[in-house]
């Protein structure tokens, strides 16, 4: 006779406490999802402050607890970007973004940022991107210890110290045979790195592939500099979740 074994199907609070607990996080992963409604309890991000990546540190640390949403209303800002509603699939990237990307944009009377080395590298960097796409009329945040079912979560984000990112990274190759596309440090927006990549809602970002970053220097003001974030699509951290206890994390006394 054979016997079958059939493995329970991790919740989101599992997954997110196996991967902390699997390399010492001390701060919470986030888990990301869409919503046509407001989730109750929940706060817009623009109250605790115009960065949406950084209210994401902030539900990682404690210091914001419950969900919090965002979304395109009108009477409420987004964030403080002028790209931020584009790369949440709001709204199209507005054309003076390359000129603040790269030299500066007499258009919109701001000096460059320098983080393209002109503005038609900037023109092709956004095509690259894709079309993007909302998650919902609301995308929320909140600690993955906070469900008991699935809403429907896209990506998971972790913020933590070099060797426990690099922990995590050797443990999702730990099952995959994907030497150089598993993962990747792209370039865009905190948020793009820990929303809208991982979560598969730009249209030439891979679901099979988890973003490391952030590559935006203005993550200083709010990120420890010993610390990066990860975006992970869901399935992808649910299959670094099983895996943990097999591999080379469950062999080791103390990952610090």
């Amino acid at each position: 006779m054979v016997v079958v074994i059939i493995k329970e199907r991790l919740s989101i609070r599992q997954i997110g406490s196996l991967l902390a607990n699997a390399v010492n996080m001390k701060t919470s992963p986030v888990c990301v999802y869409g919503s046509d409604q407001v989730p109750e309890n929940a706060v817009r991000s623009s109250s605790f402050s115009d960065c949406l990546a950084c209210n994401m540190y902030q539900i990682a640390e404690g210091r914001i607890t419950g969900p919090v949403y965002a979304g395109n209303d009108p009477n409420h800002l987004f964030c403080r970007c002028m790209g931020g509603p584009a790369w949440f699939g709001y709204r199209g990237f507005d054309p003076r973004l390359p000129g603040l990307m790269s030299t500066g944009s007499e258009a919109a009377k701001q000096d460059g940022k320098h983080l393209k080395e002109n503005e038609n590298i900037a023109c092709e960097t956004y095509k690259a991107v894709g079309e993007i796409k909302t998650l919902g009329r609301y995308v929320v945040m909140r600690r993955c210890d906070d469900f008991q079912e699935d809403p429907g979560v896209k990506c998971i984000a972790c913020f933590a110290s070099g060797e426990q990112i690099r922990d995590l990274c050797a443990l999702a190759h730990f099952g995959s045979h994907n030497v150089f596309n598993l993962i990747s440090v792209p370039w865009g927006p905190a948020c793009a790195t820990l929303v809208t990549y991982p979560a598969g809602m730009a249209g030439n970002a891979s679901l099979s592939q988890i973003s490391i970053g952030p590559t935006d220097p203005s993550a200083r003001g709010w990120l420890p500099e010993n610390c990066l974030a990860m975006g992970i699509p869901a399935e992808i951290a649910r299959k670094m979740a099983n895996d943990v206890v097999r591999s080379f994390l469950a062999k080791i006394d103390n990952v610090s």
